[in-house]
């Protein structure tokens, strides 16, 4: 850790080289004690990378390298209060407090001298430390002189652009066995409950191809409920089954049950919920099982209880478990041989036209695949460490004769090229993988709160005047590149990710206990010396209780709860033994109240209230000079904010979504420093109290805003125009509250009217929602231009707009380029929206392409009953993928849209028609299209995907037709190949063969029915003339 070390004596060489050219250094009186400290800490930096290395074989080393670290953490700490009390010095009144009051001034005065002296004290001690270290002959004598030339370390957007986040690349082993285990577990037969297993070692796979089956459209399609849970060696029976009842709850019930409704619950009262829910096809996954009894003992019973039919697919690293568990059928994950090593790696570090490099790489390339021991993980480690280097030959060899292949790991399981791919890395990444090592086990984190925590640690080097959390998300996504951190494919914007246990591991082993995560309850053992800084605690008791070993040291600057909902309270007593927290993450246990003592937690610059009971936020939190992040959202029992918080003026990020607040207070104006505001409430619920609000003019000063998301807009008299004067604006939310049923005056309309056409949003936007919003036209931005005009723009959803009739030129505008980088576009709940134009475009006859939409990739209207028809000019949208039309009952026609290649509708009651879709391949029909007559002319179409209402009892009248129209194409041109159908029992039996509707289905290639329970079925596959049902003939 010292190399990470000499990243932290060099931040902080460089923060106090700022801090002595500042007013407040002069106003401490200072500057001599500091530039002292400043030479001492540039004569010691020069034997730190040597004392890293020699660090694990000398106790000596080791235990100087440990009291420089405690140098360095209390150094930071005096920092903190020369930035305070220098900053309070400057604040303060001077001649004008002098003249009205004289005593007053006379007492200040004295109370300055005296942080004069006790600051200049401090600092003096520090540097009698550092120089009693520096002086140490036994241990400098033994180290080797390190001139380091100073270095910037790109980020990824600049030095490794090249690089993408690749997401879901696998060998071609996996891709076989995945399509070998979907083509098992979609199988029809008549067991109720199937366990299927996938065994191997760490590091070798399994959870990859786990991964890969579970997101595949196949799977998504044949099981409305899908579930993946990670199961821990030590889990708690309740909790596992509170999390699969959450998830089935939410998929069949339309929303996830309060957490409220699990409080006290007993495994005896859950496991009947749980077979109650489970209602159709659940597919479950089981990953990295250590114990069968998770199945055998816990979940078996309710699962086999349920009315549906259910798939559980199993990880582990024992055969013994799969046995145990019965699996019908157990894919082992065995090692890649050389070539497909090699073959995985080129997919990693090569892009196309790079065939002349891979040649002459092979034989290197070959050989360090050698050295992964044909582990996928390792692979994936080395393809992250070759690809920012150049593609040569003496680059790639240095890899090979990299010293950390020889580095001695306390675990053995651990694959060397781990080592070498951390190792590889420079050292302020390192800091930010180690802190991910925090959390438990195969934990899902949000990139952003991540990257939260690495500001407020301190983890990220400034770059001029960028913010620093920009220059935070780029390591992430660095770090994502390196294959170091897991992106959760769910999510197509990499914006969740996990740590692959291995990795973890590795973390842990590094971290050398300065920084546990355990669970709570579970005995730990550490070095005598050691003092733990960084702790996440997980399954916590009712009562936050921290191992003796971090109170007596007092030294703890990061603490984490996770999974931790029983937590109710937390006491001052606790707090007082934690003077140095920089970091409190309280999210999502059950806490009422926060003590008052957390204002004198002076370092504290991260707290994390989110999804608590908290009821009140103490006045004390304004005494938090050093806070950043603020996160007070999803608190459904707190109601308003104190006033201190408009003192904390070095906050960045402060967020408030989803939490019942009937104001803000005053004087958010002053936070300047503010970045990332969500939640803002315009106004006071209380209408007789309009003054105790803000107004959008707060706004006005936070110039550095890059996410806002506003709510009750419908408060605003004015001020929407400070919108435009927002740079750096990514991301932008305006909500207008409104009770459920609510209607809109005249009145409000009007004045939402005057507020949309002050929005201007920036030019810099990205990401645009428009929720509730009751205006008769769309926003413009700035010069009164059409949104269609906003350069960067990439996802736009605009939901509840009630009142809106027509969208037409003022969407796009008259430019020959409209929304040049979108890529989503969503159209949500717009009772009374009857057309849509795309503008001129829809009448462009005169040889002009336009550019219309160009990146478009996927489209959604949703709630859009009285739509009529889609534009013509959506044809332009030449990258669009995916189009989803849900409860559109008056829209009559989809046609002529050549390019999309995926189509859903659900429930378009005058739908008749949808032809022309030369590009569809794949084609989705829910639920109730009663007038749909016509589908001809989808050339490409391979997958038809039908769910009928569950009243009806015939074939849509339109397969017929589809299946002569393909039948009388020539055979090179018949693509449609499979045909799903989810019915109710009487439609399914007319289907039998020599039933109503065989003449039908016997002659598509390959047909599934199933009932909506998944308990009845019939499979057939034309070519070999397949055949299996369970329902009886009659």
């Amino acid at each position: 850790m010292a190399m990470i070390l000499n990243f932290f004596v060099t931040r902080y060489i460089g923060e106090i080289a700022d801090f002595v050219e500042r007013e407040v250094c002069e106003v401490l009186g200072v500057k001599k004690e500091i530039e002292t400290l400043h030479r001492r800490l540039e004569t010691i930096k020069v034997y730190l990378q040597d004392a890293d290395r020699k660090r694990h074989d000398s106790a000596a080393i080791d235990a100087w390298v440990r009291k420089l670290k405690d140098v360095m953490c209390d150094a930071d700490d005096v920092m903190d209060l020369c930035m305070m009390e220098g900053g309070r010095l400057l604040e303060a009144p001077r001649s004008a407090s002098a003249v009205s009051s004289p005593l007053r001034f006379v007492s200040s005065c004295f109370r300055c001298a005296k942080y004069r002296h006790e600051i200049a004290g401090r600092i003096r001690a520090l540097d009698d430390r550092l120089k009693k270290m520096a002086e140490d002959n036994a241990i400098i004598s033994t180290l080797q002189l390190t001139i380091q030339v100073p270095q910037i370390y790109e980020t990824v957007s600049h030095a490794t652009s090249h690089l993408e986040v690749k997401g879901d690349i696998v060998g071609a082993q996996i891709e076989i066995a995945a399509e070998n285990l979907i083509g098992r577990i979609l199988e029809e037969d008549q067991q109720k409950c199937r366990v299927f297993g996938i065994v191997g070692m760490g590091g070798i796979g399994k959870t990859t191809l786990a991964r890969k089956i579970f997101n595949d459209e196949r799977i998504k399609d044949n099981f409305p409920i899908r579930k993946w849970l990670y199961v821990p060696k030590n889990y708690s029976d309740t909790d596992l089954l509170k999390e699969l009842i959450r998830c089935v709850a939410e998929r069949s019930e339309g929303g996830e049950p309060k957490a409220e409704t699990f409080k006290g619950k007993s495994r005896a009262e859950l496991e009947p919920k749980l077979a109650s829910l489970l209602t159709s096809n659940f597919f479950l996954v089981l990953d990295d099982v250590w114990s069968a009894n998770v199945w055998t003992d816990l979940l078996r019973r309710p699962i086999i209880t349920g009315e549906a039919s259910s798939t559980i697919l199993v990880t582990t690293r024992t055969v013994n478990v799969a046995k145990i568990m019965k699996c019908r059928y157990t894919h082992p994950v065995e090692k890649m041989d050389e070539e497909s090593g090699w073959k995985l790696l080129r997919k990693i570090v090569f892009e196309a036209g790079e065939e002349a490099e891979i040649a002459g790489l092979e034989d290197t390339g070959t050989r360090i695949v050698e050295m992964c021991d044909g582990l996928p993980l390792a692979i994936k480690a080395m393809g992250g460490v070759l690809s920012p280097k150049e593609k040569t030959k003496a680059e790639w060899e240095n890899v090979l004769r990299s010293d950390a292949w020889s580095m001695n790991s306390t675990d053995k399981e651990l694959p060397r090229a781990l080592h070498l791919s951390y190792e590889d890395f420079p050292p302020h990444l390192k800091q930010c993988f180690l802190y991910c090592s925090l959390y438990p086990e195969k934990s899902d984190l949000y990139y952003k709160e991540i990257v939260r925590l690495w500001v407020a640690e301190g983890l990220i080097l400034k770059q001029g005047d960028r913010l620093v959390e920009d220059i935070a998300e780029e390591y992430y996504r660095e770090l994502v590149c390196r294959s170091l951190l897991q992106v959760n494919p769910s999510y197509a914007d990499h914006s969740y990710f996990s740590m692959h246990d291995l990795y973890r591991t590795l973390g842990a082993n590094l971290m050398q206990e300065e920084g546990i995560s355990i669970v709570h309850g579970r005995t730990f053992t550490t070095n005598t010396n050691t003092k733990i800084r960084r702790l996440s605690v997980s399954k916590m008791g009712h009562r936050l209780e921290l191992p003796d070993e971090v109170m007596r040291h007092k030294c703890l600057r990061t603490l984490i709860l996770a999974d931790s909902f029983n937590t109710l309270t937390i006491e001052e007593n606790l707090l007082r033994s934690l003077p140095h927290l920089r970091v409190l993450d309280l999210s999502n246990t059950s806490i009422e109240g926060i003590p008052d003592f957390i204002g004198d937690l002076l370092h504290l610059r991260y707290l994390n209230l989110n999804g608590t009971s908290v009821q009140e936020i103490p006045e004390s939190i304004g005494r938090l000079a050093n806070l950043q992040t603020l996160n007070v959202s999803e608190c459904e029992s707190l109601r308003k904010l104190p006033m201190a918080i408009t003192r904390l003026h070095n906050l960045r990020c402060l967020h408030m979504e989803q939490t019942p607040l009937t104001h803000i207070p005053k004087g958010i104006r002053k936070l300047d420093k503010v970045n990332n505001l969500q939640g803002f409430v315009v106004g006071h619920e209380d209408p007789t109290k309009p003054g105790q609000g803000c107004a959008l003019e707060e706004l006005q000063s936070l110039c550095k805003l890059s996410c806002l998301s506003i709510s009750s807009l419908e408060r605003a008299v004015a001020g929407a125009s400070v919108l435009a004067e927002k740079p750096f604006l990514k991301e932008l939310t305006l909500d207008n509250t409104r009770v459920e049923g609510a209607t809109w005056s005249e009145e409000q309309i009007q004045g939402a009217e005057k507020i949309c056409n002050e929005l201007s949003p920036p030019s810099s936007l990205r990401d645009l929602a428009l929720e509730q919003f009751p205006a008769l036209r769309l926003p413009v931005v700035h010069g009164a231009a059409p949104l269609g005009t906003l350069p960067k723009l990439k996802f736009l959803n605009i939901s509840g707009a009630k009142a809106l009739k027509t969208i037409g030129p003022e969407f796009v505008g008259h430019s020959s380029l409209a929304f040049p980088k979108l890529e989503t576009l969503q159209f949500i709940n717009m009772p009374k929206w009857e057309e849509w134009s795309l503008g001129w475009a829809e009448e462009a006859g005169n040889g002009t392409q336009p550019k219309l939409l160009p990146n478009l990739k996927n489209c959604l209207l949703k709630d859009c009953p009285k739509l009529k028809a889609l534009p013509q000019g959506l044809s332009y949208a030449t990258n669009l993928k995916g189009l989803s039309l849900r409860q559109t009952y008056e829209l009559r026609e989809i046609t002529n849209l050549p390019l999309a290649d995926k189509l859903e509708v659900t429930n378009n009651m005058m739908l008749s028609r949808i032809s022309d879709l030369s590009a569809v391949k794949y084609l989705k029909v829910y639920y109730d299209c009663p007038s749909l007559e016509n589908v001809e002319n989808l050339h490409s179409l391979r997958h038809l995907f039908v769910k009928c209402p569950p009243t009806m009892t015939h074939l849509p009248p339109w397969l017929s037709g589809l299946v002569d129209e393909r039948q009388s194409a020539p055979a090179a041109q018949w693509s449609f190949s499979k045909f799903e159908l989810q019915c109710n029992l009487v439609l399914l039996k007319s289907c039998l063969r020599g039933h109503q509707n065989w003449h039908i289905i016997q002659r598509i290639p390959n047909v599934k029915i199933q009932t909506f329970s998944g308990n009845e079925y019939i499979r057939y596959v034309k070519d070999t003339d397949m055949y299996d049902t369970n329902v009886l003939q009659s």
